[in-house]
């Protein structure tokens, strides 16, 4: 069950079509999360992410792990751990340098180094790249998953009207062609309030192991006083249970929960 990760897991301004914003964006933020992974309408996982800014320079980390009934059918063979670090451009963009993951049944380290011009992947033990493998010119500008993310949470604008190109877990290629799509109520663990929705075409380009077809989802994010968009929820694609959903069971901002169970 690859989430972006797996599925909260490439979505980085530099990989935005449309115009950046010259906004002046805080020198420290930082946005922590924990979201129940739901595959064909069952919970099966738990998935942390964590994003932190300071100065020019970002990270981010996650965690996922099976849970429930999944993982006592499959113990820890799902499990990885994420990170990614990167600059801040000027304009607020976020443009990662090194990408890298970890777990599996095989415990399997992937690596991605970030360039202009070209996205570099190494793995032990080795994996397929997919059927067909993305070329340097469909690499090019792409972010990974974690930066993706990360990209929305601190848009200046609205996180929804962009396209992110996304080269997910270092190898599968894929573009969020995303248009806002009204305001929502939610209420749930995480959040009450409303809800900016976001209607996303996925459109897969290559590197995946099995036949993708093109599919609409829905991510929502929840306005904070500090700026920072919030996910929700967030959906994405896997090579093996289709899309995988992220509903938000907490959320802080710059250290202020927003809801309080």
């Amino acid at each position: 069950m690859r989430l972006f990760t797996a599925a909260f897991a490439s979505l980085a301004l530099a990989a935005l079509v449309g115009p950046a914003s010259a906004q002046p964006q805080p020198a420290e933020q930082r946005l922590e999360a924990t979201y129940a992974a739901i595959a064909r309408g069952v919970s099966a996982g738990e998935f942390r992410y964590t994003f932190s800014r300071t100065g020019q320079t970002y990270t981010v980390n996650a965690r996922r792990r099976l849970t429930g009934l999944a993982r006592t059918l499959m113990g820890e063979s799902q499990d990885y751990t994420y990170s990614v670090n990167g600059s801040v451009a000027a304009n607020g963009a976020l443009q990662p340098a090194a990408y890298q993951h970890r777990g599996g049944r095989r415990d399997r380290l992937v690596r991605s180094t970030f360039s202009a011009e070209d996205i570099v992947t190494t793995a032990e033990p080795r994996m397929g790249m997919g059927n067909p493998p993305a070329t340097q010119a469909q690499k090019r500008g792409a972010v990974d998953q974690l930066t993706a993310i990360a990209s929305m949470i601190t848009a200046s604008g609205d996180p929804c009207a962009r396209t992110v190109r996304v080269y997910m877990d270092g190898r599968s290629r894929f573009d969020f062609v995303m248009s806002p799509n009204g305001t929502v109520d939610v209420n749930t663990a995480a959040y009450r309030g409303r809800a900016q929705r976001c209607s996303v075409q996925f459109r897969p380009i290559a590197g995946f192991s099995d036949p993708q077809e093109p599919s609409t989802l829905t991510f929502l994010f929840a306005p904070t006083p500090s700026g920072l968009h919030a996910p929700i929820r967030i959906e994405m694609p896997s090579d093996d249970v289709g899309v995988v959903r992220l509903e938000a069971r907490r959320l802080s901002v710059n250290g202020q929960v927003l809801r309080a169970n």
